[in-house]
């Protein structure tokens, strides 16, 4: 997805570069309006968060201030590419002469290649957004898609055979969106009126997976499975385990952790001291230390990694010319 970004930003300079191309080449201003309806577009084929969804939508006032807003923002950028292709020609002292339809179809090409780039809606139920402004468009559908994704989980019932529940997690759970529907499901399972046993430790099991805590692919995982654990010692004993060999083999991946100040918390809140637990005291004990252990490796990782960007940044060339 990454790669798909800077190539979008490639595939995105062709639009630019048509009304540019029109100003050196002399075209007058009977361009303008072809290339804004271009730009129009490319606005909201890329950027539909900017523009309303549906006629209902439409036919309020603020809807066609908004698009008129949009509108005049790109009959302002278009003339500012033109003056300035038409400086660059002036400077140049040569004015090629081409077929006005040349710049017009450079920036149109934006369009589809932009397109096959980049569907703004699939990007968004993986996590990944343009910029700020479009995160913030998709985060009310998104936090609904994802509400709407987990009720069925919510609505299993506690007696729901573990290897039935994981089934049901594994369909609901893999697929694009996937932290985003982590997330709803430890904000609902926070309330202290849901118990939900089976659905946790089937929630702690996946979010523990190596591939899940490798790839990345669900942001902060390994801390929100934490979460679900909510001190419980018997889903303490299936996470710890699994989180010291996962933060072993996978050190880059220390941030999606729990911080090493939540786990201490955890501890002086006498986390393993459930009463409805029936472990022995010594196992109990050995979840503190378990505790303990991971949050002095975290905070070991993180302070490594800390150094060595630090190391990084003191080597860097304009550090060794301060230096020099």
């Amino acid at each position: 997805m990454l790669t798909r970004m800077r190539l979008l930003k490639g595939a995105t300079a062709l639009l630019y570069v048509g009304p540019i191309f029109a100003g050196v080449s002399g075209l007058g201003w009977g361009v303008l309006f072809p290339f804004v309806a271009i730009f129009v577009v490319w606005l909201m084929i890329l950027r539909p968060e900017q523009w309303p969804e549906s006629p209902e939508e439409w036919r309020t006032p603020a809807a066609w201030m908004a698009a008129l807003a949009q509108i005049l923002s790109q009959i302002a950028l278009v003339c500012i590419l033109l003056a300035f292709g038409r400086g660059l020609g002036a400077i140049a002292g040569y004015l090629p002469v081409v077929n006005p339809l040349f710049p017009l179809a450079v920036s149109f090409l934006a369009i589809p290649l932009c397109r096959i780039l980049w569907n703004p809606e699939e990007a968004a139920g993986t996590g990944y957004f343009l910029d700020d402004e479009a995160e913030e468009a998709h985060a009310p559908r998104i936090a609904a898609a994802a509400a709407l994704a987990v009720a069925p989980l919510l609505n299993l019932p506690d007696a729901a055979p573990d290897t039935e529940v994981m089934q049901h997690v594994r369909r609901v759970m893999d697929a694009p969106g996937a932290d985003f529907r982590l997330r709803a499901l430890t904000a609902a399972l926070s309330r202290p009126d849901r118990s939900h046993a089976a659905l946790r430790r089937a929630l702690v099991l996946w979010a523990t997976e190596p591939d899940i805590v490798a790839s990345g692919q669900v942001p902060g995982a390994m801390n929100m499975a934490f979460a679900l654990c909510d001190s419980n010692p018997d889903l303490l004993r299936l996470y710890l385990p699994r989180a010291l060999a996962l933060i072993a083999a996978f050190p880059h991946r220390a941030e999606d952790f729990p911080a090493p100040d939540t786990l201490r918390a955890t501890i002086m809140k006498g986390s393993g001291s459930n009463a409805g637990s029936d472990l022995p005291a010594d196992l109990l004990a050995d979840l503190t230390e378990g505790i303990k252990a991971l949050a002095q490796t975290v905070d070991q990782v993180l302070a490594s990694a800390t150094e060595q960007s630090e190391d990084r940044r003191d080597l860097s060339p304009r550090a060794k010319a301060r230096t020099a």
